[in-house]
């Protein structure tokens, strides 16, 4: 059984309508534009007592590296965030990462990546790309765990993937939240799943992602959708879903493609769980995230 917490907030969202609201196109422009004139949310108070942030950017696009000032560790963090790939990293985003830096000691680059509509996936991997590359020069890809929540879960992947294209070093392992890694929306389940789900939506998940992929551009191709390319060749990678999540089907199809390669992938289903619950401050995202730090400093 769920905790009280858990349950709290689904209702909370089911009566706010968050999932009818950006299953709309309009109603979902509209939280757009007001996510574009609040901005992107800041590290806060923790992080300027406890670490030293670094702000640079690459044509551009702020990129935040933090390093710890006591505790650190070898391991560095290299988090991409959620938001359908066109809102902007907000404060649970930060919570989520700061209790991971506290937990491991590892630093972290946070890059704030050039978002839909206003860019697509090809204006948006060479700024990422960039990050990546200044993170492996001075920590070392075997040392970094790619990872990022929704959309951030399917850049992950998508980056990885790319880099082991490239013939670039392959970071250590790879953490995949709630991760979004068919932007076509194309599974039969996803239908029932939404029944369930109170944030996503099919309709608005097949309308973001086409923002992604690009005017008249495939969906369905890599790396806008990571899903249906090869995964041969990459680091460990532990999934973290929730059976009443609308991704909970990508999660399962990667986890199949996996387990015919024999390759080391961990899946984690947080029963009658939502969307990114493993970012929210109830019990299940507690022991959730204790096994992320396990799997980050093992």
């Amino acid at each position: 059984m769920i905790s009280k917490r858990a349950r709290f907030i689904n209702f909370i969202l089911r009566l706010l309508k968050v999932q009818e609201r950006l299953a709309d196109y309009d109603t979902g422009m509209k939280f757009l534009a007001k996510d574009r004139k609040n901005g992107p949310a800041r590290p806060g108070r923790w992080f300027k007592k406890h670490c030293v942030i670094s702000e640079s950017h690459i044509d551009g696009h702020k990129v935040y590296e933090i390093e710890r000032e006591a505790g650190a560790s070898k391991h560095h963090i290299f988090y991409l965030h959620g938001g359908a790939y066109a809102f902007q990293i907000v404060i649970v985003h930060w919570a989520m990462i700061k209790r991971l830096i506290k937990a491991t000691g590892a630093s972290a680059t946070v890059p704030l990546y050039p978002l839909a509509p206003e860019h697509d996936w090809s204006q948006s991997y060479p700024v990422v790309m960039a990050a990546y590359d200044r993170a492996v020069a001075k920590y070392g890809a075997e040392n970094i765990t790619i990872m990022g929540d929704s959309a951030g879960g399917g850049y992950s992947l998508g980056l990885t993937q790319m880099l082991r294209d490239q013939g670039k070093p392959m970071p250590g392992k790879i953490i995949l939240l709630s991760p979004w890694l068919d932007a076509t929306a194309s599974d039969p389940l996803q239908q029932e799943l939404e029944k369930h789900d109170v944030l996503l939506s099919v309709e608005g998940a097949r309308t973001a992602g086409q923002f992604w992929a690009g005017e008249g551009k495939d969906a369905a191709a890599f790396p806008v959708s990571p899903l249906f390319a090869d995964i041969d060749r990459l680091p460990p990678v532990a999934i973290f879903t929730g059976s009443h999540d609308v991704l909970y089907a990508d999660a399962l199809r990667l986890k199949k493609k996996a387990d015919t390669q024999d390759i080391d992938m961990a899946l984690h289903v947080g029963e009658q769980m939502q969307h990114v619950w493993m970012l929210l401050p109830i019990r299940e995202a507690k022991l959730a995230q204790a096994q992320i730090t396990a799997f980050i400093t093992r």
